[in-house]
C-alpha cells in the first residue's frame, strides 16, 4: 500500500495532496493535520495572554494620553496667566523677522 500512495505539496495553495494510485482518489492534507495541531486549551492560554497584553498596552496609551493633555493644559494655563500679566507685550510673529 505504500507503494500506492504519494504526497507532494499544492503549487498553487501550498497543501500538501496525497493520491492513492490504486483507487484514483486525491484529498489535500493540512501539514498541521501530520504534525498534530495545537490543544484548544494552549490556544486559549495564547489569546488570552494576548488580550492582557494588548489591554496593558491601551491602558498605557491612554495614561500617556491624558499625562500630555494635563501638560498641554498647564502649559496654556501658564500662557494665559502671562498674558495678562503683560497686556501691552505683543507675541512675537514669525513673519517679522524678515
Amino acid at each position: 500500500m505504500a507503494d500506492s500512495l504519494f504526497t507532494f505539496p499544492c503549487p498553487c495553495c501550498g497543501k500538501l495532496v496525497e493520491v492513492d494510485t490504486r483507487s484514483g482518489k486525491a484529498r489535500a492534507v493540512r501539514p498541521e493535520d501530520k504534525l498534530g495541531a495545537k490543544n484548544l486549551d494552549q490556544l486559549f492560554a495564547a489569546q488570552t495572554k494576548e488580550q492582557q497584553r494588548l489591554g496593558n498596552l491601551f491602558d498605557q496609551a491612554a495614561e500617556d494620553q491624558r499625562r500630555e493633555r494635563e501638560r498641554l493644559e498647564q502649559q496654556l494655563q501658564r500662557a494665559k496667566q502671562d498674558a495678562q500679566k503683560h497686556p501691552q507685550e505683543r507675541p512675537r510673529n514669525p513673519f517679522d523677522l524678515e
